[in-house]
């Protein structure tokens, strides 16, 4: 493996983006850096670990920052031949610039904290005697899957009669959270936990994603220790801005009130995993439970970078 670098992307409308397509058929305008990091998930989430294509991509994935690891890949091209058996095309390398990891940080505001015991399913929230379609299998990955949607935690409401064929799933989230997602304020209450009192700005790591074949070679915590440094410097990225929004869309009345980023990073990480985002920091936060996404269980886990204190983002 040659020497890796890291490339950002900031927030993208990636207008055209069709979820039922892997990334090499998306359209030509969608960035290549997000392709790449779709590439990469694509391997883990999907090809790997079983989970639906469909599902692998979601809303959040429009408002957040995403950071892809490439390295240099050399690969040995075989000889070809004609039908004569001749050479026309000699042995030979080539190194290419191969997507091998990625992740990204999902700003606030985030769907409900998980019900303890919740099970989610192409992020919707599944009826408590319901079946997950798919199987856990993470016992190898450095795979963290936090929403696969936005409707993919919090309490619903759903029709639990009928046959487990036919019963319709539980709503992931209320219509108020879903106003609550969809407006730029309030940011609502939920509810407490061990490290989040349930009204404080959070952002979440998520959708750490490192190829088969590079896993023990650091990559997701060079990922990490890249957008940790971006966060420290740059606390205010995704505060609400109140020139752009206005006090009464807001729903503030001194700059007090405005919702602040003040380090808290949240993780719904696979269980067999928790070991890597301890090393990182990260603390398992035992009051928001245990659930289970596509299959797998995850526990909730937090920390919080030390920043420098701020204004509201005028």
């Amino acid at each position: 493996m040659g020497t890796p670098f890291i490339t950002r992307l900031e927030p993208a409308k990636l207008e055209g983006y069709n979820p039922r397509l892997p990334h090499d058929q998306q359209s030509p305008h969608i960035p290549s850096a997000f392709k790449d990091a779709m590439s990469v998930r694509e391997a883990v989430f999907v090809k790997e670990q079983g989970c639906p294509l469909e599902s692998e991509f979601d809303i959040d994935d429009r408002r957040s920052c995403h950071w892809v690891m490439y390295a240099s890949v050399k690969k040995i091209i075989p000889e070809e031949r004609d039908s004569d058996g001749r050479v026309v095309q000699l042995r030979r390398s080539e190194t290419k610039s191969t997507p091998i990891g990625t992740l990204r940080i999902v700003p606030f505001p985030h769907p409900p904290h998980p019900p303890q015991g919740a099970r989610y399913v192409g992020g919707v929230l599944l009826p408590p005697d319901d079946i997950p379609s798919a199987a856990s299998n993470g016992d190898n990955n450095d795979k963290n899957d936090e929403n696969k949607s936005p409707n993919s935690n919090g309490n619903g409401n759903g029709n639990g009669n009928g046959s487990a064929t036919t019963r319709r799933r539980h709503r992931a989230f209320s219509l108020v959270d879903e106003e609550r997602l969809s407006a730029p304020m309030p940011f609502g209450i939920d509810r407490p936990t061990d490290f989040h009192n349930g009204t404080e700005p959070y952002v979440k790591l998520g959708r750490v994603a490192v190829l088969p074949e590079f896993r023990g070679h650091h990559v997701a915590g060079q990922l990490w220790n890249v957008a940790k440094k971006w966060l420290q410097e740059n606390p205010t990225y995704f505060n609400p801005s109140v020139k752009e929004l206005g006090f009464d869309v807001m729903k503030v009345g001194r700059a007090d009130d405005i919702p602040q980023w003040n380090g808290l990073i949240c993780v719904h990480a696979q269980e067999a995993v928790t070991q890597i985002y301890e090393r990182w920091g990260f603390k398992v936060d035992k009051r928001m439970g245990r659930f289970h996404e596509e299959g797998i269980p995850h526990v909730g886990m937090f920390h919080r970078l030390e920043i420098k204190s701020t204004d509201p983002r005028i």
